[in-house]
């Protein structure tokens, strides 16, 4: 099957299809902070979230769109205080089912750019559990570095521990 993909920044009419991807991949892969739970937010928190990023100069939610349907977010948060306001922190998900096609890495390349031209952010930053080699790979190919190791950094119902990579890159002018 052909997709025609769409990267676009999230819209406060995304809310609802980005709830349920958000439940979706939740329920997917224990890779992420995310649980069987997902985002645990309304439609309307959601919408507000979207609509407080794209008044920000230092926050953004890009979409991966595949024939309209959500295949993959990155999400860039960042702090107001001035003092922290140049550290963005990166959620990166894609759907299972579009794993290993290059979604990564193509949102991975948009959010740096995005954060190279935003004129504010000057670091990225992520964790990552230590056992996703795939995303560390992903994350090391576009010059993120390994900062330091975060022991019990995440914890999986079944009484599991994992450490978690603290990874970061810095965004030059």
């Amino acid at each position: 099957m052909e997709y025609e993909l769409c990267i676009r920044e999230a819209e406060a009419h995304d809310a609802a299809a980005l709830v349920a991807f958000l439940d979706l991949v939740g329920q997917e892969t224990d890779f992420t902070s995310l649980d069987e739970n997902g985002i645990l937010m309304t439609e309307s928190e959601m919408a507000l979230f979207i609509e407080k990023q794209a008044t920000s100069d230092n926050q953004i939610t890009l979409l991966a769109l595949l024939n309209d349907e959500i295949a993959g977010i990155l999400n860039i948060t960042a702090e107001q205080r001035m003092r922290v306001r140049h550290i963005g922190d990166i959620f990166l998900v894609i759907q299972r089912k579009f794993w290993n096609h290059g979604l990564g890495s193509i949102l991975l390349e948009e959010g740096i750019e995005w954060a190279k031209t935003s004129g504010v952010l000057r670091r990225l930053q992520l964790s990552v559990q230590k056992r996703n080699e795939a995303a560390i790979h992903l994350y090391s190919k576009f010059g993120f570095v390994t900062e330091g190791l975060q022991e019990r950094g995440a914890y999986l119902k079944e009484g599991i521990f994992l450490d978690v990579y603290l990874m970061g890159r810095l965004i030059d002018k």
